[in-house]
């Protein structure tokens, strides 16, 4: 992977035009975790402006920039996605910035709009589980960043959560898809074994399992005992909320759930700081963001 460049201060940068293919996403819940995000970036390099630290911001699915709330209204619909956010951060402005993308035309629009930030912007296509352990990998001593796992489903492996906490130098903000797997836990059975491999490597183990349980009563006819789920929301991601404490120094107690239109719940906006020092006066900014925006 390229080394990350560094910068000083730069005038605000400017998402260009709509670009050809943007990427189309949610509704009111994709502009919300923007916010959210926004926010806790720019408190960030701001508690940290004084200190000796090169800060680095990873965008671990960064699509093309530019995302289309609505495809069938005007450009009104387009938002600035999370990498034109951190790549505007004013008060302190993050040294380098690593944009990871699987798809490889998002990955060319994304560098074509950021080519007047070359200096400050690396940008890896490639598949976030491979190449965020690879940025872990490299971390110097002096470095400290701010990860945004933003997948459209379960494509984060926990191997690279874990890696992002060994570090104890990333901030992390999950977007975790409890819908998805709300989805792959039937109430009457367990998964299939192609679905159980999955939920493994996204919990990590086979944790997930917890949310099972024998039956009130067992039918006599039954070949083999049942097991029942009652998966709901609150279940599951406090399941993958244990699993996050065994990986960081600390995660925060508050979270926001993200629904869509029909206000079902799609994903949970989960963070965790992994640097042991640090995690204290990042709790309270990432619980502040969460509780009052």
């Amino acid at each position: 992977m390229p080394a990350l460049g560094t910068r000083s201060r730069v005038q605000e940068a400017r998402m260009p035009d709509v670009a050809e293919s943007p990427q189309t996403s949610g509704g009111d819940w994709t502009r919300e975790k923007l916010d959210l995000i926004e926010a806790y970036l720019d408190a960030y390099t701001t508690a940290l402006k004084s200190q000796p630290f090169r800060l680095i911001y990873v965008d671990a699915f960064a699509g093309t920039g530019a995302i289309q709330i609505d495809p069938d209204i005007d450009r009104s619909s387009f938002l600035e996605g999370s990498v034109w956010r951190a790549l505007n951060v004013t008060d302190k402005p993050f040294d380098s910035l690593l944009f990871v993308e699987s798809d490889a035309e998002k990955a060319e629009a994304l560098k074509i709009a950021m080519s007047e930030h070359a200096e400050r912007v690396v940008i890896v296509t490639g598949d976030a589980n491979i190449e965020l352990p690879r940025f872990c990998n490299e971390m110097d001593r002096y470095d400290r960043a701010v990860v945004f796992l933003d997948p459209f489903a379960l494509q984060v492996d926990w191997a690279t959560v874990q890696a992002l906490g060994d570090t104890k130098k990333c901030d992390v903000w999950i977007l975790f898809p409890v819908g998805a797997i709300r989805r792959m836990l039937p109430r009457n059975r367990k998964p299939d074994s192609q679905s159980q491999e999955h939920l493994n490597r996204v919990f990590g183990d086979s944790s997930w399992q917890n949310l099972y349980h024998p039956p009130a009563q067992q039918h006599m006819f039954d070949d083999e005992p049942r097991e029942e789920s009652d998966p709901g929301v609150d279940q599951i991601v406090e399941n993958y909320r244990a699993r996050l404490e065994t990986a960081f120094a600390e995660v925060a107690p508050t979270r926001r759930v993200l629904r869509n239109s029909k206000n079902a719940p799609l994903f949970e906006f989960m963070f965790a700081a992994a640097n042991p020092k640090g995690a204290r006066p990042a709790m309270k900014i990432a619980n502040h963001i969460l509780k009052k925006m």
